[in-house]
């Protein structure tokens, strides 16, 4: 999926690449039927977990709320998002991927920046998952054999600037 969000009064866009499934899981992945030891941290899980806000609302069914989980995470991420000065002086756009892992009882722990386009971006990634973790978000925890674990996600965010639809070059005054 990907969202496009107007930042500021500024005509700078955050894009943010997610599909939960399939991106947000670390690339590496493990044996869906191996047994979870206490501490381990899975790639996969039988139920991945679930950003927060979409349990209780009155929806068909858990593929539905984790639509709606993806939905809020990518509302959540995007919101409070500046572009660097740096960035936009540089016109650096791309994708920073960050590594986070949600804990058993549904907390966030940052892992790191896996990928930095530079010029600020990558750190800008990693603020929104801290500002998760002071935020005291609590997501639905992943489960696997029946047991809440531990799973990491690596989550792309892709920055980009508007361009002038005639050009396709990123206007002076951006």
């Amino acid at each position: 999926m990907t969202k496009n969000v107007q930042i500021g009064i500024l005509p700078v866009f955050f894009t943010i690449l997610t599909l939960m499934v399939a991106a947000c899981q670390s690339s590496t992945s493990h044996d869906a039927d191996a047994k979870t030891s206490t501490d381990e941290v899975v790639d996969v899980a039988e139920v991945m977990p679930r950003f927060p806000g979409c349990e209780d609302m009155d929806l068909p069914d858990d593929a539905a709320r984790y639509r709606c989980s993806v939905q809020s995470l990518m509302d959540y991420i995007s919101t409070g998002v500046t572009y660097p000065p740096e960035a936009k002086a540089k016109q650096t756009m791309g994708e920073a991927v960050v590594q986070f892992i949600i804990q058993k009882d549904g907390s966030v722990e940052f892992g790191e920046v896996l990928q930095d386009p530079g010029d600020g971006l990558g750190a800008v990634a990693e603020a929104q998952i801290r500002r998760m973790i002071r935020d005291g978000i609590v997501w639905r925890p992943g489960y696997k054999n029946g047991q809440p674990v531990a799973v990491r996600f690596n989550l792309p965010i892709k920055f980009t600037l508007p361009r002038d639809p005639d050009t396709g070059k990123v206007p002076e005054s951006h």
